[in-house]
């Protein structure tokens, strides 16, 4: 599996629910792992990002659109965006970003709750 996370509000780095050690188990189980949001709060924050994270974005175009570049050129099994839900965030482009770009959605709390 391919996973993108927001940052923002989704990551315990930048407010959110998310706790990295959660993303440690997840890469050790051979899913990829990404960011799709704030990237620049984890590269700055975070020591050996690089060890954890195979790619960062958007960087000059839209989330839906860097998502869709990533499944065309990453293949795998199935294709998760974790991040905000604009009916929670308001303007949050998340949901809308991973539909767009063919990759299910699962909000932030979900996650942080177990869900995969």
């Amino acid at each position: 599996m391919i996973y993108a996370f927001d940052v923002d509000d989704t990551l315990e780095v930048s407010g959110g629910p998310v706790r990295l050690a959660e993303l440690v188990v997840l890469q050790r189980a051979g899913h990829v792992l990404g960011l799709c949001g704030n990237w620049a709060a984890v590269t700055g924050t975070v020591p050996d990002w690089h060890r954890l994270f195979s790619f960062i974005g958007p960087m000059e175009m839209s989330k839906a659109t860097f998502l869709a570049q990533v499944k065309r050129h990453c293949r795998a099994e199935d294709y998760v965006m974790v991040g905000n839900d604009p009916r929670v965030f308001g303007q949050s482009p998340d949901r809308d970003a991973a539909e767009q770009a063919g990759w299910r959605f699962l909000r932030e709390v979900e996650f942080a709750a177990g869900g995969r």
